[in-house]
């Protein structure tokens, strides 16, 4: 879920979602933003398969994208899965009062701001530091894990958007700390090895 009014550059990022999401819905109210002509013809697609929500607010006062976001995120609460994860774009802290109410309900979500690489002080994590935080993702994420190495990289790219990562190398020492193991592009877990890489 894409608040585009407080991250209107979010949306030359809006491919790269929709491979790593089945759903996407954007928000906005006044924002003056612009896809490529030559991504028409695919968004397009996207929208007739209900990929895709883009939804202009119909009134522009302030929060108003907020307000929509937190109406869409219940109505998708409602129709999609229980497992289904919810990742809400927008440096407007605000919106994490959408995500304690998505949690409250049982259902996985986190607010991702777009800013953080830009902060004082940022720095790329290490590779102990994600293989950690990834196995705690899969703990708290048990039931929803991917089964399949394209999924697994997705939901890598998914949790680490803020940060400079590239999924291959952290599905690579995944599987060097024996956490995963992969066969036939079929993903196994080793539940006792990520206990204990996520408490390192």
């Amino acid at each position: 879920m894409i608040d585009l009014e407080n991250c209107p550059k979010q949306v030359y990022q809006l491919m790269e979602d929709l491979a790593a999401y089945t759903h996407v819905v954007i928000c906005y109210a006044q924002c003056g933003a612009r896809v490529p002509l030559d991504w028409i013809v695919p968004l397009t697609a996207t929208v007739n398969q209900n990929r895709l929500k883009i939804i202009k607010m119909p009134n522009g006062g302030k929060n108003s994208a907020d307000f929509g976001i937190t109406f869409w995120a219940g109505a998708m609460m409602a129709r999609l899965p229980e497992n289904t994860h919810f990742d809400v774009v927008s440096d407007d802290n605000d919106l994490d009062h959408a995500v304690s109410l998505l949690i409250s309900q049982n259902r996985s979500a986190q607010r991702i701001g777009v800013k953080l690489e830009n902060m004082p002080g940022f720095a790329p994590k290490s590779p102990e530091v994600l293989v950690q935080e990834f196995c705690a993702h899969l703990i708290k994420h048990s039931r929803s894990r991917p089964v399949k190495k394209e999924t697994l990289l997705n939901s890598i790219r998914s949790k680490f958007k803020n940060n400079v990562v590239n999924e291959e190398d952290l599905f690579d020492e995944l599987i060097q700390q024996k956490a995963i193991e992969i066969k036939d592009n079929k993903v196994t877990y080793n539940q006792t090895k990520i206990e204990v890489l996520a408490t390192e």
